[in-house]
């Protein structure tokens, strides 16, 4: 059945639906799926989002060949290859190989939604692809927001709003539709907007502003990032 509707959860941390038929899209524009979306389109392989620092090091400690790459309080962790910036995968590092990332935030909000019939993560940066790329699944539509430290976070909905701007009005619930409005009012000055929000002033105030910059570049990305099924995310090009 196609999809009919779509909704927004601002927190991942709230009640979700039943989402065996759901499709869902899990967003962290600041930055775990900006900096996913980089990544794959840097030329990695895959991506695996994980919640808790052991299983990384236990990944790694499996497979060598892995880059291990994340975050806890916006500083990198010791043993890791990388951190949680976009900058910090370049196509030289990347290329063919597979990220494991775990973040403060964000890759629990993927995991929390692990159990969708069909799950994307969504950012500013591929809006366009990750709603064609939704739109293509069953089930219903929702967009879950990662927030920050527990609290509903400003550049996550105005992402959402990005991706629901995509949808046809009726199709909207009353949060998609909020969104909709704040990206509607910042779409033309998306960085005056995500550099806003706390989130945004706490990695400028740490020196780290150039990844807020980089996470308000609209549709830079032209594909998707997806779950296949052995629960890596890949880059696909959505169907035209």
């Amino acid at each position: 059945m196609p999809i009919r509707s779509i909704d927004v959860i601002y927190r991942w941390q709230d009640d979700l639906p039943d989402l065996t038929q759901t499709a869902v899209i899990v967003i962290d524009t600041l930055r775990a799926t900006t900096t996913i979306a980089a990544i794959l389109a840097n030329g990695a392989r895959a991506v695996l989002p994980v919640g808790e620092v052991e299983r990384a090091y236990r990944m790694k400690e499996q497979d060598p060949a892995l880059i291990l790459g994340g975050e806890r309080d916006n500083r990198p962790l010791p043993g890791f290859d990388a951190g949680n910036s976009p900058y910090d995968y370049p196509p030289d590092v990347v290329r063919g190989r597979r990220v494991v990332l775990t973040t403060t935030n964000g890759t629990q909000a993927v995991e929390r939604a692990q159990g969708a019939r069909w799950q994307g993560l969504g950012a500013l940066v591929n809006a366009r692809a990750a709603a064609a790329a939704q739109q293509q699944g069953s089930g219903q539509g929702l967009i879950v927001c990662a927030g920050t430290q527990g609290h509903v976070s400003l550049e996550d909905v105005l992402a959402a709003g990005a991706i629901a701007w995509h949808w046809p009005q009726e199709a909207c619930s009353d949060r998609a539709l909020i969104a909709r409005a704040l990206f509607d009012n910042w779409r033309g000055r998306l960085y005056e907007g995500v550099s806003q929000s706390g989130h945004a002033r706490t990695l400028i105030d740490q020196g780290i502003g150039a990844d807020v910059q980089f996470a308000s570049r609209l549709d830079m990305y032209k594909t998707a990032v997806v779950r296949t099924a052995g629960g890596w995310f890949e880059e696909t090009a959505p169907e035209s």
